[in-house]
């Protein structure tokens, strides 16, 4: 009988299985079955003492017999809203390379939308956050290492907007909106609220822990972001969700807009926010998020109670952003055990991250770091949404989908680019994280997450993505489902391949994968 090998680098292989009567027990990895002698051999001597036959080691085609990668659909968890990135800091310059390439005459600008938003050629973000400045690029106030940290605001007086401000960036959301046919969400996000609201006069405190606006312009402040994202939806921008505040924990005193708030601050303007926006109905889809902490850690826990005290918060949030900075697996998980004994029926969302390590990396290395904080986050924490830092980058640090030479006006793509992909061109919004297990010591280490959900077609489909991070690895997958899935797509991402279409074909319930070693790899079942 054949058997089916998919190989996740190769075409598609048969796999002879041994000859019947030999079947392994596939419950025992050292119970490999031996061929039986030929019917011409001659007979051992009877006197002569019987000789132990070795027993060979098993080969990758007998370990496809017992490695198995289990699904079970019936069981479910967090309903998947987006994967996505924020456009701080490049989006305002990037966004005005508008001179074609003589060789592609495209522009560099739209190179990156593209590999950004769609899903064809690039790696389908469903978000975008958007940096609603304070306004330090246009006062030149307070203290800046670097002038791309800095941000426009579109006030000129109170009440009185220039939309032509900013220019660049809102290029890149608008282009992303029509790149994925409006199918985005895009988020409004602040580091400091306007310069001309703030106590110190500049979009940075100028005390330590102290916060840097009066509560009599926490309302004014929620004006402004209302009037630019009921502009913004005119424009056909789908604005989803608006938030104010922005790590509230750190001092903010230099290096970026920023301020710092106490539990007081923190609950003052969300509460403003969220009474502020009943009174907008052009805002009526639109959501307040919060409080955007920097870590799951730390001071956390404290705003999360401050929230949940004040009667109007507590009936409004359900789930709560924060980011996965600072923050190793045993703090998610304890974190996580408090919110669930806590508040059961909050959940939270991961809308900040990157590794915070210096240096520019092109390799596989900060691609795999990247994808296992992912997978802590969808299995720890069950985040219905993830965010990474910034989508493009000078470089210099761990940070960036795409690095960037602004006086070449260049780009490079980074492995962790194509490693996203991976996540965010297949696990689409509305579908189910589902459960899925690698308990077989010979794919020990072998990271996985899966999903199901329907395409755009009306298919069912069953999305799993894989890490593994040392030696090819092959396995069969064992479904508990409902659904008959029979074709398959393999999608891989190694220091050679871009998200490569590896294999697409039949599938059934004897088609086994091999995957590369220190490779991401996606396997998309559909069925038709």
């Amino acid at each position: 009988m054949q058997k089916r090998i998919l190989c996740l680098s190769a075409l598609l292989v048969l796999l002879i299985l041994p000859a019947c009567g030999t079947t392994p027990n596939t419950n025992d990895k050292n119970n490999v079955a031996t061929p039986t002698a030929a019917a011409t051999q001659p007979a051992p001597d009877a006197t002569a003492p019987a000789a132990e036959t070795p027993t060979p080691e098993p080969t990758k085609e007998d370990r496809v017999e017992y490695s198995k990668v289990k699904i079970d659909e019936t069981r479910s968890y967090q309903t998947w809203e987006s994967f996505g990135a924020s456009g701080a800091w490049w989006a305002q310059y990037v966004g005005g390379w508008d001179k074609e390439n003589k060789y592609s005459e495209v522009t560099p600008r739209e190179d990156i939308a593209r590999l950004l938003f769609d899903r064809d050629n690039g790696i389908g973000l469903s978000s975008f956050r958007y940096n609603l400045g304070a306004g330090s690029a246009d006062s030149g106030k307070g203290n800046y290492s670097d002038p791309h940290r800095r941000a426009q605001c579109f006030e000129t007086a109170p009440g009185e907007y220039d939309w032509s401000k900013d220019a660049n960036a809102v290029w890149f959301i608008k282009r992303a909106t029509e790149i994925a046919n409006g199918d985005i969400d895009i988020i409004l996000f602040c580091n400091s609220p306007l310069e001309r609201l703030t106590k110190s006069g500049k979009a940075q405190s100028v005390a330590k822990s102290t916060t840097n606006i009066e509560p009599s312009n926490y309302a004014a402040f929620a004006d402004y972001c209302f009037d630019v994202a009921e502009h913004f939806k005119e424009l056909g921008i789908p604005v989803t969700e608006i938030s104010p505040i922005n790590e509230p924990q750190w001092d903010w005193l230099e290096g970026q807009e920023g301020m710092h708030l106490t539990t007081d601050g923190i609950v003052g303007i969300l509460e403003a926010f969220v009474n502020g926006i009943q009174d907008r109905p052009a805002l009526y889809d639109v959501k307040i998020s919060g409080p955007e902490s920097g870590e799951w850690g730390g001071a956390t826990r404290d705003y999360i109670n401050a929230i949940m005290a004040n009667e109007t918060l507590k009936n409004y949030f359900s789930v709560l952003d924060c980011h996965s900075y600072w923050t190793n697996r045993s703090t998610k998980e304890a974190f996580i055990r408090w919110l669930n004994s806590v508040y059961p029926g909050v959940t939270v969302r991961t809308s900040e991250w990157c590794e915070m390590v210096n240096g520019s990396d092109y390799t596989m290395d900060s691609a795999f770091n990247m994808a296992d904080v992912i997978m802590d986050d969808l299995k720890i924490l069950n985040v219905s949404s993830w965010q990474l830092w910034v989508a493009v980058s000078p470089g210099g640090y761990r940070d960036g989908l795409i690095h960037v030479n602004e006086s070449k006006q260049a780009y490079r793509a980074t492995r962790r680019l194509w490693a996203m992909g991976n996540f965010s061109r297949f696990i689409r919004p509305g579908f189910v994280r589902t459960e899925i297990s690698t308990p077989y010591t010979d794919i020990y280490n072998l990271g996985s997450v899966a999903f199901t959900g329907e395409n755009a077609l009306g298919q069912k489909e069953l999305v799993i993505v894989l890490t593994n991070e040392e030696d090819e690895k092959t396995f069969r997958l064992d479904l508990n489902t409902i659904n008959k899935y029979d074709y398959c797509e393999v999608y891989t991402t190694t220091e050679e391949k871009d998200l490569e279409m590896t294999f697409s074909g039949d599938y059934d319930s004897d088609t086994a994968f091999t995957i590369e070693g220190k490779s991401i790899v996606t396997i998309r079942l559909i069925e038709r």
